[in-house]
């Protein structure tokens, strides 16, 4: 089989690491939109919104261009 040949079995899974247990940004004292992505952040995780929660926190991080 050639490196140009089409795949006719599946690929072993990709396993992407669990970074749950690592600590999340933190709103900056005094600012609004800070403590609104939290607010986000909180409502999303009680409904079970991952991606929503990602979204919060790298918006966070980027402090203050993210926002």
């Amino acid at each position: 089989m050639s490196s140009n040949d089409p795949k006719t079995y599946p690929s072993a899974p990709v396993v992407l690491p669990d970074r749950t247990s690592e600590l999340e940004p933190t709103p900056v004292d005094g600012c609004l939109g800070c403590l609104e992505l939290a607010k986000v952040r909180d409502r999303a995780r009680a409904g079970g919104d991952y991606t929503t929660i990602t979204d919060c926190n790298v918006l966070m991080a980027r402090h203050p261009e993210g926002h």
